[in-house]
């Protein structure tokens, strides 16, 4: 299982903190408008690092009690469950931010015109078109 570079989640994490920092010290209008942007593009994808972090301590403390030699038997089996359920809900994590850190594509911030129309089929490609406007 690959991991994600703590340099990149730590700037995003700190750019966070950074824009709600710049939004709680109530700037004009249009800068707010920016911020506040930026702000909703980052909250998925900081939600998504800080559960990735906590999963990584539970993981760290599971192990720490796998490792205790002092634990009982039934503490430790309960660890190593722990630590495979751990494991599998890390490596989701890091799928789904790495989906979440990939570039927007500039035509997603853009508007669309759709046109409907009737075509060959008679009055029943009306009335599907009719319909399809509705919904």
């Amino acid at each position: 299982m690959a991991t994600l570079p703590n340099s990149t989640l730590d700037e995003i994490l700190a750019r966070f903190g950074h824009l709600e920092n710049e939004m709680a010290k109530g700037p004009p209008h249009d800068v707010y408008s920016k911020l506040a942007a930026e702000y909703s593009g980052l909250e998925a994808v900081v939600a998504a690092i800080r559960s990735y972090r906590k999963v990584e301590r539970e993981l760290a403390d599971s192990r720490s009690l796998l490792d205790d030699p002092s634990a009982d038997r039934e503490m430790r089996g309960l660890a190593e469950t722990e630590i495979d359920e751990l494991k599998a809900r890390l490596a989701e994590l890091t799928d789904e931010i790495r989906i979440l850190l990939l570039p927007r594509d500039a035509a997603d911030e853009k508007g669309v015109i759709l046109e409907i129309r009737a075509g060959t089929g008679g009055s029943e490609a009306g009335l599907f078109a009719g319909d399809l406007f509705r919904m």
